[in-house]
């Protein structure tokens, strides 16, 4: 797709070509993200779930380095295409790739030497120790695969290839899913044969997006001598990321948080329940988050030409898709909790109804969740930094979490339960306001653009 096209076709045809592939995308890594815990859950049992929750916290926080730069780049390649600075794009492209290599590094260190003291700090021991130290050291000893994979799939959208994006996103999943089955139902490998098929699956999809990258297929084409760090543009791309990145780190400590209140008011079992619940949220939050990179380039392209209106109607596009796959889920989760969470264990009863219990309060946040995504990863489309910051930040700090630490001594396990809905309502309020104001100024510099 040219340049020209993001600014004159039609939203709801940009919005089809761009945020369905991606969508399709982002639903496969969640049937990737299910399936992997049908496997761990089916394979290893109970308390390799617990493992897989008590270091999930850790696991976010690669997550949140791989979106810190491909979010950053991305954006920012979007804004300067839109203003018709192709050249600066490019260096903002090439200069994602050292960030990378950086971090990869750095996680791999940590995987090498550190994670014994990591896990204790989350809460692992006993046995649950040892599976989440397998699981843990390979993920980060593998850990530049899954931060190119997902860093260099944003860039890859916003070069205007979104089917390519998600061609390969598919193939990375059904890799990791084929790769599951055989390491840990057939060969009994345990966490280690679900750690290892995720890193080989990542570190594929990397390969290819990278070879995209130096190939003549690509709009951006990089080469080697292109790769000179300018300490600038790297700054810029780490302000622009840094909202996605305080989201999910602020996830992290929502997870730890939510951990330590489940032991707490609860037990290893309702731990389990914790994750069996994420696993079944994964490919509606997947949808939310492909609506939401689907339509980033969109924004940031229309935005950076002052095409205001379109500005505006792509982001109510994307608000009311959010809305309507929240509420669809809701309805599909809080119909079949039984039938869902027997997909992960069929042999625990105790796991069933805790997780049956915990499911049908904590789904209500579902409906509305999906907008609260797509207003962040709006503001930082258009490099409006401190109220996408916001709302990472006060959905989970100033709401969730307080609720997390009062509800439960009135309410018990329950309380633990209705923390995240609560504060997902009162955000949600929060963004309503801070959207109709953004929108009047969307408006009016659409006027004063035209006139």
């Amino acid at each position: 797709m040219s340049e020209d096209e993001l600014a004159v076709e039609s939203i709801g045809k940009l919005f089809r070509k761009f945020a369905l592939p991606a969508v399709f995308g982002f639903i496969i890594s969640g049937v990737q993200i299910t399936i992997d815990g049908f496997f761990i859950g089916n394979g290893v049992g109970t308390l390799g779930l617990t493992s897989v929750t008590l270091v999930y916290p850790l696991l976010i926080g690669m997550v949140a380095t791989a979106l810190l730069i491909g979010t950053g780049g991305a954006s920012l390649v979007a804004i300067e295409l839109g203003k018709g600075n192709k050249k600066r794009a490019h260096r903002i492209a090439s200069d994602m790739l050292p960030l990378i290599a950086v971090v990869g590094t750095f996680f791999a260190i940590l995987g090498i030497f550190f994670t014994g003291p990591l896990l204790r700090m989350v809460g692992a021991s006993g046995i649950v120790f040892d599976m989440a130290n397998d699981y843990l050291r390979i993920m980060f000893i593998g850990s530049f695969g899954l931060i190119a994979g997902i860093g260099l799939d944003s860039l890859v959208r916003n070069d205007g290839r979104p089917s390519f994006a998600m061609k390969v996103m598919v193939a990375s999943a059904l890799v990791n899913i084929v790769l599951d089955y055989l390491f840990v139902m057939r060969w009994g490998m345990g966490m280690q044969g679900a750690a290892i098929a995720t890193v080989v699956a990542f570190v594929a999809s990397a390969a290819v997006f990278t070879a995209y990258f130096f190939s003549s297929y690509a709009n951006l084409r990089l080469h080697l001598s292109d790769i000179s760090p300018d300490m600038k543009i790297i700054a810029g791309i780490l302000k622009t990321g840094f909202p996605a990145f305080v989201m999910q780190i602020s996830l992290a400590v929502l997870v730890l948080s939510y951990n330590y209140m489940l032991l707490k008011y609860g037990s290893e079992v309702a731990v389990s329940s914790y994750g069996v619940i994420e696993y079944s949220f994964a490919i509606f939050y997947m949808i939310f988050e492909g609506i939401s990179a689907g339509v980033q380039p969109i924004i940031g392209f229309n935005y950076g030409a002052k095409l205001y209106a379109r500005v505006y109607s792509a982001i109510r596009m994307a608000m009311l898709s959010c809305f309507l796959v929240g509420l669809s889920g809701f309805i599909i989760l809080y119909m079949f909790p039984e039938t869902i969470i027997q997909l992960f264990n069929r042999n625990d009863p105790e796991l069933l109804v805790t997780a049956v219990e915990g499911m049908r309060i904590f789904i209500f946040g579902i409906i509305v969740e999906g907008i609260i995504i797509s207003s962040a990863v709006y503001y930082q489309s258009v490099n409006k930094i401190k109220p996408s910051l916001f709302i990472h930040f006060g959905k989970i700090f100033i709401f969730i979490i307080p609720l997390l630490f009062i509800l439960p001594k009135q309410y018990g396990l329950i309380g633990v339960w209705m923390a995240a809905p609560l504060g997902i309502y009162l955000m949600f309020l929060v963004v309503g306001v801070m959207f109709l104001k953004e929108v009047r100024s969307l408006k009016q510099a659409s006027t004063e653009s035209f006139n």
